[in-house]
């Protein structure tokens, strides 16, 4: 026979499992980030549901990276909170580093190593970080350079391939520790033009996936077309955030349309 209190435990279960269910992807409320005197993030929050695109864009200066190096813990905030999966993130060095696997992160510069070949930059983490077997890391890296469309580079070295390349093996070397999501902090912004579009078409394919990504970028493009979701940061600040089509042909806020109006062809 159950008793009132095992139903009342069993009840209690099942709400947190829908709590947490229900919970965003990602959860961030009110970090603060000073450089010295520099108030460079203030009291941002932002949620992230599950399998969502989400680009933040702003002016050089706006505290978008340091946005995303927060979430990944590269930086430390003053104060504020942080969760995944519904669970707080804390400063535990240990639960840290696993963290740090969950949140994929892709940087301007591609920080490649020089002496390695493309196959072995994307086993790097497999072998050494989830400690798999090389046979198993080749495999794995194979495929997820075949993703990419580097599968007839793995014995090359970055040296030897162009920058858009470069950022497709950073990618998936990221791809490679199994993230939930998927941070890049201005991808493209150290390719030549026509190079950029190898790499946003990758994006692209993860987004359609289902990966959970938030990309800080210039290329409004990307947002227009990828983006569920697109957040105008300015001086520290989140000014305003809406779906694409709102944000790019009526934004709410004059600082976003002065933004919009300097970065934006003229329309007829």
């Amino acid at each position: 026979m159950t008793t009132a209190n095992e139903i009342t435990i069993k009840n209690s279960k099942t709400k947190k499992k829908k709590t947490l269910q229900n919970a965003p992807y990602l959860r961030i409320e009110k970090i603060n980030k000073w450089y010295g005197e520099n108030h460079v993030l203030k009291n941002i929050s932002l949620d992230v549901k599950r399998g969502e695109v989400v680009v933040i864009i702003g002016a050089s200066g706006s505290g978008k990276s340091t946005l995303l190096r927060c979430v990944n813990f590269l930086e430390y905030t003053k104060n504020g909170k942080i969760y995944i999966e519904g669970k707080r993130i804390t400063k535990n060095e240990l639960l840290l580093n696993k963290t740090r696997q969950d949140l994929g992160m892709v940087f301007q510069h591609f920080n490649l190593f020089p002496h390695m070949n493309v196959l072995g930059n994307v086993m790097e983490g497999l072998v050494h970080v989830k400690k798999m077997d090389k046979k198993r890391a080749k495999v794995k890296a194979l495929a997820l350079l075949d993703q990419v469309g580097l599968s007839d580079k793995p014995e090359v070295y970055p040296s030897m391939i162009s920058g858009g390349q470069k950022q497709r093996v950073a990618i998936a070397r990221a791809l490679a520790m199994d993230p939930k999501i998927m941070l890049f902090d201005e991808p493209t912004s150290a390719l030549d033009p026509e190079l950029v579009g190898e790499v946003l078409t990758v994006m692209t394919d993860l987004a359609k996936k289902g990966m959970t990504m938030i990309v800080v970028t210039h290329e409004m493009w990307f947002a227009r077309e990828v983006a569920d979701r697109v957040i105008y940061m300015d001086e520290g600040v989140i000014i305003e955030e809406s779906s694409p089509e709102k944000m790019f042909t009526n934004p709410e806020h004059e600082r976003t349309q002065a933004f919009l109006k300097q970065i934006l062809p003229p329309t007829n």
